[in-house]
């Protein structure tokens, strides 16, 4: 288990640093190639980034409105599923694309890395990875689709009491189970497929340098790709769902 930098690390509240500084570095990312993509919009010519934008935007648009009641509840949850499906995607990826690590033989108290976090992580200390190869931010952004949608359903709040006994009293078991299944599903996938292609890529070398697993290291490096970018299609089409059900606009909602 590797260690990373940390404020307060003998604490319950330990804040770690390599994740705060890749959830920022992927939001920039984002925010740069919108910024890029929408810089000389042609509204009559599209081409290049801001086609594909178009698509990525019609895309979420397509699967906001098969989970989403109404035309208003779709817009509602569009900018914030936009966002978090293309959020997501980076940061899925980030780890994937390289993570740096460096080793240390002793304790550093500026980093927060305590004798503790060395002798179980062997020396090494990650300094570049997915942000969602944390579980506290992957349950982090669960809980915040869980409140907004608790928060909508409050707005007709007969209807959202009245669900918590439709079709039966379990309904209120889901409701503690969700937020769970949805960051953990996420977090697992994303370190999974990190820690196995950390493994292949620190196997024996052959001449030195390099590894004999490479051919899987390939072959797993597409593969982790593929799910990163299913997992960030598949945590923001259950949000939009998790929302919607809780959206009750007019007499067909779900």
């Amino acid at each position: 288990m590797p260690a990373f930098p940390t404020l307060f690390p003998n604490s319950i509240f330990k804040i770690n640093l390599t994740t705060i500084a890749m959830i920022f570095l992927a939001g920039l990312v984002v925010v740069v190639v919108l910024r890029i993509g929408l810089r000389r919009m042609d509204m009559r010519n599209p081409r290049g980034l801001q086609n594909i934008l178009e698509w990525a935007v019609e895309f979420t648009r397509t699967m906001a409105r098969d989970t989403m009641p109404t035309e208003g509840a779709v817009n509602f949850i569009l900018p914030l599923a936009f966002t978090m499906l293309t959020f997501l995607f980076v940061s899925n990826w980030l780890g994937l694309i390289s993570i740096i690590a460096l080793h240390l033989h002793s304790p550093s108290g500026m980093w927060g890395i305590t004798a503790h976090d060395l002798s179980q992580s062997k020396g090494e200390v990650v300094l570049f990875d997915s942000p969602t190869a944390n579980m506290s931010m992957t349950l982090g952004l669960a809980v915040m689709v869980w409140i907004l949608s608790h928060a909508r359903g409050l707005r007709h709040p007969k209807k959202w009491l009245k669900h918590f006994y439709s079709p039966s009293p379990l309904a209120v078991i889901e409701e503690i189970t969700n937020p769970l299944t949805h960051g953990m599903r996420l977090y697992g996938n994303i370190f999974a497929g990190e820690a196995l292609l950390t493994v292949m890529v620190t196997a024996p070398r052959l001449l030195g340098w390099i590894p004999w697993t490479l051919p899987l290291i390939l072959v797993w490096l597409l593969y982790s790709l593929f799910v990163s970018t299913i997992q960030a299609y598949v945590f923001s089409i259950l949000m939009c769902l998790y929302v919607g059900n809780k959206s009750f606009d007019g007499p067909g909602h779900h």
